[in-house]
């Protein structure tokens, strides 16, 4: 079973938006990855 919802509210906020900043930190860091493996794959930059 999953935790109830009768926890403090402004707490509640607080770690949604904790985990939010860090899944939107983990996209941009896998972009920023895929740009750079694709600048090493292009042969005409050799």
């Amino acid at each position: 079973m999953g935790k109830t919802k009768n926890a403090n509210a402004n707490a509640m906020r607080n770690n949604n938006a904790k985990q939010m900043q860090k899944r939107s930190q983990d996209a941009e860091f896998a972009s920023y990855a895929e740009v750079e493996t694709k600048k090493m794959s292009n042969p005409k930059n050799k």
